[in-house]
């Protein structure tokens, strides 16, 4: 049977759908190196996230050094799987290109996780943990702790805050101070406690908590950043917020303090009438350029001096221990942070109804009094900050122990 021959433009149109339907789905060699490109900023960014030596490889060290700072399992046993999955050949160091043959593989959303997490789970099929949730329960737990051991190391230490801020508000010394407590009793040592107690118990509660919340944020969303950087940054949100709420307080235990008022109803009132509003805010400024450096240098000395202890003795450390170190932590960290300290008290009891600045006050106590004047207060401060340092940072973490301990003893009973 003769075969029929189709017209030339039926052939051609045949042909075109022919190759359309048998390459519809490929994917050709040009698509393929776009892809490439598009994916290797992302890795080269991530290769660089990781510990590496100064020859921009990638050796045992630097591989148990990435994985301590990501929270993995950083072992001898680890650190080899993960060196042999992508060396095959046994090499002492891993470089660029065994990392990014590895990285091509994968699927673009993983190369957003964390380099770290993805290795070290295909190395040693070991699942890394989803991302650490914040339990409402636990940061409450926090600013509890917080902010009851802050309120009682107030409570015992007030007496020597009035001391302090009677020295920092006059020209008077600090003998001359003392030799007049006589006259101040018992009762004038204790003006201000109200305010004081109300004011460090919402502000330290909302500061903790804050605090807590801000490590968990932070972990998981750069969770390369070096622990003594998490801690800073999360102390420089929690006082920014936290020493906000305090501030009113602290106006009215100030110049209760100075003796410019009789009792808490007179200085509210007497605050109102001479300045408004804005008078429970004075010192805002100075408040917080003491504030902020405190407890971010404060707990990044605490949590560092804490860790040379432990390695220096080789074991954790007792709660007395721990309760000396955070006392030692705040009371150096007072001293330093005195000349804020000095400005606002100054700021805080200056004539009502009258404009100062920090910098009005600071340029006066350098004219009549010297750069000493800015240190004044400095030895009644450090003996009233470290107990508040010891209870802020060492009872603070000793109090989170104890509630995360009665926490899990019933579960162990139940299971028992």
């Amino acid at each position: 049977m003769r075969k029929r021959k189709l017209p030339k433009r039926y052939a051609h149109e045949l042909m075109r759908r022919a190759r359309s339907h048998l390459f519809s789905k490929s994917f050709g060699w040009k698509q393929f190196l776009s892809l490439m490109e598009q994916k290797e900023p992302t890795i080269l960014r991530a290769y660089t996230s990781l510990c590496l030596s100064k020859s921009g490889t990638l050796q045992k060290s630097e591989i148990l050094a990435s994985l301590n700072n990501a929270g993995l399992p950083a072992n001898e046993d680890n650190a080899i799987a993960m060196m042999r999955f992508l060396s095959a050949d046994a090499e002492e160091s891993i470089s660029y290109g065994h990392f990014r043959n590895f990285m091509l593989l994968l699927p673009s959303d993983r190369l957003q996780e964390d380099p770290r997490n993805i290795w070290f789970e295909a190395a040693t099929v070991v699942a890394v943990p989803p991302p650490v949730e914040i339990p409402a329960g636990s940061v409450l737990k926090s600013a509890l702790a917080g902010g009851l051991s802050c309120a009682l190391s107030t409570s015992l230490m007030h007496p020597v805050d009035t001391i302090k801020t009677q020295v920092q508000a006059s020209t008077l010394t600090f003998p001359q101070i003392i030799s007049k407590l006589p006259e101040l009793g018992a009762r004038g040592l204790y003006r201000g406690s109200i305010p004081a107690i109300l004011g460090q118990f919402s502000s330290h509660g909302l500061r903790t908590g804050i605090f807590e919340a801000s490590k968990v944020v932070l972990i998981n969303i750069a969770p390369t950043l070096p622990e003594l950087q998490v801690q800073s940054v999360a102390s420089f949100c929690s006082t920014f917020l936290g020493t906000a709420v305090r501030i009113p307080c602290e106006v009215l235990k100030q110049r209760l303090q100075a003796g410019l008022f009789d009792n808490v109803g007179a200085a509210i009132i007497g605050t109102w009438q001479q300045d408004g509003l804005k008078g429970f805010f004075r010192g805002t400024g100075a408040t917080l350029c003491r504030e902020i450096p405190f407890y971010v240098v404060g707990m990044g000395l605490y949590a560092e001096s804490k860790k040379a202890v432990q390695q220096l003795l080789g074991r954790e450390l007792e709660p007395w221990e721990t309760v000396a170190v955070g006392a030692l932590s705040g009371g150096l960290t007072a001293v330093l942070t005195t000349p804020f300290d000095v400005i606002k008290t100054r700021m805080m009891t200056a004539p009502q109804g009258r404009t100062v600045t920090s910098s009005m006050v600071a340029l006066s106590i350098l004219h009549h009094e010297g750069p000493l004047g800015l240190f004044k207060g400095a030895i009644p401060r450090f003996f009233w900050i470290a107990p508040l340092g010891a209870m802020n940072f060492a009872g603070y973490e000793l109090a989170r122990k104890a509630m995360d301990k009665e926490d899990t003893e019933p579960l162990a009973q139940k299971s028992g």
